[in-house]
């Protein structure tokens, strides 16, 4: 009897101990393209679709150039962000044209709005589109000096909202742009620039989107006079003028001087395009001030009106995935159902030459891949099971989830029946089952060993009864 106890408690304790292991383990379910245009003349260039995103044509978009006044783009930021009431006046002190008359020569002939130092009837929305249309330097400086008090107080903020917007190849050392060795910026840190303006700060399309303005009258001008934009492609009589182009800034420096002596300069462009539902924006920089033959040339307008002809003639939507397309399937372990569907998280359209869209086997290519090979219910909606990459010319452009397409219960049936089938799969499984018939085996032994002792006991104890009575 002492025996059989034992050898019961092993294999209780065996038995307790093979469940133990099966059921604490294998739970858990689980580019730019090359545009068609006989030139580029712009050293630095970067243009963007905005609506998708996607870089239709880079070059050295991270080198540094000096940005001429373009750079007033910041500066209008800074104002339009800290400005209160842009319908208030401002001071017009020498001291916002002083630079101009100082000897620096990189600093002479700049160009101006016409204003005058005293003159009190000009508020922060004048000098605004002055310094937008006309590229009006002092009109960037009686800004910075109304707004900060100082030129130094107002580039700090620059060079503090050029950091935030993630600018890495940018520094700011003027209002206006005119050449200084430490203000310079890069076609990607421009667009960073540019791109925040256009979607973010509001009036600022508005003010350099506009042909011409009306200026009030001073002492030269007592009838008020008007200006119009240096910007040759929204001006009509233009031959770079485009109807469907907006803003934003010009910038140009004929040539500057340092101490190494005379250097050529160079023409930056900053504008934008709408037409037919698709917009882009494009920054170029260092394009050349004069032509082979030494006279003034529009080259920067140049290669914006052959950019944006070549963009709107060569590049079409099209969607590569929609939000809740079947993309593939996964078996179901333990389920209610065998089979699960998988569905893409969300949409992705992008943009692409039209001479590629019809081609299957074109340049976007879809690459699914799966987290697991199957999955053990139950399985919740919309639960991330794999993801599907966008590819194009072996880049990855756009990573889309995919999800489960519905909820999937765990079948207590399937269940108990996968557990029994993965527990005769264990590598301990055989052991273990021998062991269980040695201690089978041993237990009828004991038992017949057992019986037959009772058996023998019952005889004996029947003999002596028999006995006891014959003596009586």
């Amino acid at each position: 009897m002492r025996y059989v106890k034992k050898y019961r408690s092993i294999l209780a304790y065996l038995l307790i101990f093979a469940f133990i292991i099966q059921f604490s383990t294998g739970l858990t379910v689980s580019a730019d393209f090359v545009p068609v245009v006989d030139k580029i003349y712009s050293e630095g260039v970067y243009m963007v679709n905005l609506d998708t995103d996607v870089v239709i044509y880079a070059k050295n978009e991270n080198k540094r150039f000096y940005p001429a006044s373009i750079t007033k783009i910041m500066t209008a930021i800074v104002v339009l962000e800290n400005c209160p009431d842009l319908d208030s006046s401002v001071r017009v002190g020498y001291d916002s044209t002083n630079e101009f008359w100082e000897g620096d020569p990189n600093k002479a002939g700049a160009s101006n709005a016409a204003f005058e130092a005293g003159q009190t009837n000009l508020t922060y929305r004048d000098c605004l589109y002055a310094l937008m249309l006309v590229s009006a330097c002092e009109a960037a400086n009686i800004l910075a000096l109304n707004l900060c008090g100082s030129i130094e107080n107002f580039t700090t903020l620059m060079n503090a909202t050029a950091k935030r917007l993630g600018c890495t190849g940018t520094h700011f050392s003027n209002t206006h742009g005119l050449w200084e060795a430490e203000n310079y910026s890069t076609p990607y840190d421009m667009y960073l620039i540019s791109r925040y303006a256009y979607d973010r700060v509001p009036g600022f399309m508005e003010i350099c989107d506009t042909y011409s303005y009306d200026f009030p009258p001073n002492v030269h001008n007592p009838e008020g006079y008007t200006m119009f934009t240096t910007n040759q492609l929204i001006t009509p009589s233009s031959d770079f003028y485009l109807d469907y182009v907006h803003g934003i800034k010009t910038g140009s420096i004929d040539e500057y001087y340092d101490d190494a002596g005379t250097h050529p300069g160079g023409r930056s462009l900053v504008t934008t395009a709408q037409k037919n539902g698709y917009t882009y924006l494009l920054v170029t920089m260092q394009a050349p001030f004069y032509n082979d033959s030494g006279e003034k040339y529009q080259y920067s307008a140049l290669d914006h009106y052959n950019l944006y002809e070549w963009a709107y003639k060569s590049f079409i939507y099209q969607e590569v995935i929609s939000k809740g397309e079947i993309c593939t399937e996964l078996d179901v372990l333990q389920g209610e159902e065998d089979r699960i569907q998988l569905v893409a998280d969300s949409d992705f359209t992008t943009i692409i030459p039209s001479d590629l869209a019809e081609d299957k086997n074109g340049p976007i290519q879809r690459k699914r891949t799966l987290n697991f090979d199957e999955v053990i219910a139950p399985v919740k909606k919309g639960e991330i099971l794999g993801k599907m990459d966008i590819v194009y010319q072996g880049e990855v452009v756009k990573t889309v989830d995919l999800v489960a397409a519905k909820s999937i219960e765990r079948s207590q049936i399937a269940y108990l029946a996968d557990r029994a089938k993965s527990l005769t799969e264990t590598s301990w499984f055989s052991p273990l089952l021998m062991l269980l018939i040695a201690c089978i085996f041993i237990n009828i032994v004991l038992m017949t060993v057992r019986r037959r002792r009772l058996i023998q006991e019952a005889r004996r104890n029947e003999r002596l009864r028999r006995r006891k009575n014959a003596g009586r």
